[in-house]
C-alpha cells in the first residue's frame, strides 16, 4: 500500500495545508458574495392594487360582550367567608364519601344473598339514621345517580326522591 511510505508527520502537515486551503476557499467564496449584493426587487401582483391597508383576513375584533379596560379600571370585589359556610362544606364532604362506602356494602350484600329491592329499602333505612343531615345535602342528585348505576334492580326517579325522606 502506499499510505505505508508517509509519515505521520507529512500526513498531519498535508491535512493542515488543505484544511487551510478548504477555508481560504470558502472565505473568498462567500467574501464575493457579500460585494455582490442584488437588490430584490418584489414583483406586484395586479389584484394587491385593490387591497386597503387591512390584513386580507380583516382587522382583528374581539367576540361579542369582550371589551378592552385599562389595567388602573379593574377590579375585582373582595371574598366574604363566612365561618359556618366552611364547617357545613367540610361536615358534608366528609359524610359524602362514608355514604358511599355504606351504599357500596349495601349492593355487595344485595348481590352476594341475591337481595331484593324490599331488602336494600330496608338496609338503606340504615344509611339514612346514621346520616340524618345528607337529605337535605346539594350532593343528594349524585348519591342518587350513584345508586341507580348500582342498583341490581330498576328505580324510578319519585323513588329515588321518596328514599331520603
Amino acid at each position: 500500500m502506499i499510505l505505508h511510505f508517509f509519515t505521520w508527520q507529512q500526513f498531519l502537515i498535508a491535512a493542515v495545508i488543505f484544511t487551510v486551503a478548504w477555508y481560504a476557499g470558502l472565505l473568498s467564496l462567500t467574501a464575493k458574495g457579500f460585494k455582490k449584493e442584488k437588490k430584490v426587487e418584489r414583483l406586484q401582483k395586479d389584484w394587491e392594487e385593490e387591497l386597503d391597508d387591512e390584513d386580507l383576513i380583516g382587522s382583528n375584533r374581539p367576540p361579542d360582550g369582550i371589551s378592552e379596560v385599562e389595567a388602573h379600571t379593574l377590579g375585582f370585589a373582595p371574598k366574604v367567608w363566612d365561618a359556618t359556610d366552611d364547617a357545613e362544606r367540610e361536615r358534608q364532604i366528609g359524610i359524602i364519601p362514608d355514604v358511599l362506602e355504606e351504599l357500596k356494602t349495601i349492593f355487595n350484600i344485595l348481590e352476594n344473598e341475591n337481595g331484593t329491592k324490599e331488602d336494600f329499602y330496608s338496609l338503606f333505612d340504615l344509611v339514612k339514621t346514621k346520616y340524618p343531615d345528607i337529605a337535605g345535602s346539594p350532593n343528594v342528585s349524585a348519591i342518587n345517580e350513584f345508586i341507580r348505576e348500582n342498583a341490581l334492580f330498576p328505580i324510578s326517579d319519585e323513588e329515588l326522591t321518596n328514599l331520603w325522606y
